[in-house]
């Protein structure tokens, strides 16, 4: 499995919330027994987790779920009125305890206008 990469815009006014569906080789990948984690931090590998996902998986077998980053929680990154660029990735634990990285890259925060 390769890792994706894939730019995430969370507006700090209010939240990402998509579906998504996990593929290898053009198959789904089945999450039976599986667990996701996202994790958000200002740099790959570095610093303090600033947020981490929320996962709804409603379809393991075809590897689909829904995913939320809630805005407010960059409430201490600066720059409230400026895009500031974060690192994240998805990390996907098989149920033998295997670990894959299928998607990868920022969180593009940006600022509001409405608040």
């Amino acid at each position: 499995m390769r890792a994706d990469r894939l730019d995430i815009r969370v507006p700090r006014n209010g939240d990402y919330h998509e579906g998504w569906q996990l593929h290898s080789g053009g198959e789904p990948i089945d999450l039976t027994g599986c667990t996701l984690e996202l994790f958000v931090r200002y740099s790959a590998g570095q610093g303090l987790v600033l947020s981490q996902a929320s996962f709804d998986i409603y379809d393991r077998a075809n590897g689909k779920f829904d995913l939320l980053i809630t805005g407010s929680a960059f409430g201490s990154v600066p720059g409230p009125a400026e895009i500031v660029r974060l690192a994240y990735d998805i990390r996907l634990t098989y149920p033998d305890g295997v670990k894959a990285v299928p998607v990868a890259g920022q969180i593009l925060l940006t600022p509001g206008a409405t608040y």
